[in-house]
């Protein structure tokens, strides 16, 4: 049984928050969230997780909603491994789509 959890800096603005929990090398709960420091606050903006049973994407937007994308083909293993590979190949898209979005939601007024 093994419990790793910790934070990796990619930037001093950017970070990726990962935990997970094994039983003999298999994985059986993880969570790999991609955040980002704008405007003096913490963003969560991308999430690959096991929370509600289920292997899955939560794409977070600045007006507080979240879109969740099922990964319930791979085993927890793979999908651990697919977030942390999709994370730190696309975390630099991910922080450009949110503030584009945080700028057409304030002009807009929806947030």
């Amino acid at each position: 049984m093994g419990e790793t959890s910790f934070v990796a800096f990619l930037t001093s603005d950017d970070r990726i928050r990962h935990y997970h929990f094994s039983i003999k090398e298999k994985i059986t709960e993880f969570t790999v969230q991609y955040e980002a420091f704008i405007r003096g606050k913490w963003h969560p903006i991308m999430r690959y997780d096991t929370a509600h049973g289920f292997a899955h994407l939560d794409r977070m937007h600045p007006d507080g909603s979240v879109e969740k994308v099922p990964l319930s083909y791979w085993d927890y293993n793979e999908a651990l491994s697919f977030a942390q590979f999709d994370i730190k190949s696309n975390w630099e898209w991910y922080r450009k789509r949110y503030e584009k979005e945080m700028k057409q939601n304030e002009q807009a007024g929806t947030i």
